[in-house]
């Protein structure tokens, strides 16, 4: 996946939809969704240098018009001048940390799953 921003901008807002495979109950792990801290990383492609570490992602939903019973989720990340400020290809990656009741840290998911995520900043 591509992602193009201008250099020095914080706009566009990178939005990446959730999508449902079918093969995990999408009730209960939508509660879980709920209920973790979503961080998102960037780093440069020939250097392996980080840019962005930890930067907090949003997690938002839409809910289908003609399907109200199923919410669409999206997380979200806004970039800032700094984390744009130099030209270049770099990879970026969303980190899911589930949290248990009691706030601690469970399962870990590292997105996207099926293919990279690329940020040009030109």
């Amino acid at each position: 996946m591509e992602f193009f921003i201008r250099q020095g901008s914080s706009d566009p807002i990178l939005k990446l939809r959730l999508l449902d495979d079918g093969k995990n109950d999408k009730s209960s792990f939508n509660d879980m969704l709920e209920n973790s801290n979503i961080t998102f990383e960037m780093f440069d492609v020939e250097t392996e240098v980080y840019h962005i570490l930890n930067g907090q992602c949003l997690l938002t939903t839409r809910t289908k018009k003609y399907d109200q019973t199923t919410d669409e989720y999206y997380i979200t990340y806004r970039f800032t001048e700094e984390g744009t400020s130099n030209k270049g290809r770099y990879e970026g990656i969303i980190t899911i940390q589930f949290l248990d009741t009691n706030s601690n840290p469970t399962t870990k998911l590292i997105l996207p799953l099926k293919e990279k995520l690329f940020i040009n900043v030109i």
